[in-house]
């Protein structure tokens, strides 16, 4: 792929960095039809309850979503996964690092907004670090468990 600034975003790696260009494009192309059907209906029947800048950036959200999404379920981060020793390998690494993670935003959320007073306080700040965690945690075993079965497969 020729340079250009947007080769500064994307990996060093040519299959990924390629997929990742057809996600890029799938998004544009998702992105364009959705607010062209939302122009065409506002223009038949005018919408006043839906703010047309706020809608776009809803497209443009769903846009990053859609290519997250796809990169997660695609499984191209665990290349090397080939044996269910290295899946159980990975499987460790995604765990500490999940943990840790969700250490180090508590520390920083503690930092940032410092200790709570009150109950419901406490639990925001408990619960949040623990979603987030979880979240990472579920996006890297997703992207593990399709990088495996593609690897086997």
């Amino acid at each position: 792929m020729k340079k250009s600034w947007l080769s500064i975003f994307l990996p060093e790696d040519e299959y990924k960095e390629k997929r990742i260009l057809y996600f890029l494009g799938e998004a544009a192309i998702i992105g364009i039809c959705v607010s062209l059907l939302f122009l065409i209906a506002s223009y038949i029947y005018p919408l006043r309850l839906i703010n047309t800048s706020l809608f776009f950036s809803f497209v443009v959200v769903g846009q990053v979503i859609y290519i997250f999404l796809r990169y997660i379920f695609a499984g191209m981060e665990y290349t090397n996964t080939f044996s269910s020793n290295d899946y159980k390998r990975e499987m460790k690494k995604i765990f500490f690092q999940s943990l840790t993670f969700m250490f180090v935003f508590f520390a920083f959320y503690v930092l940032i907004s410092g200790l709570p007073q009150k109950q419901p306080e406490w639990r925001n700040m408990i619960c949040l670090p623990i979603l987030s965690g979880f979240l990472m945690f579920l996006m890297n075993f997703i992207s593990l468990k399709s990088s495996y079965r593609k690897n086997n497969g």
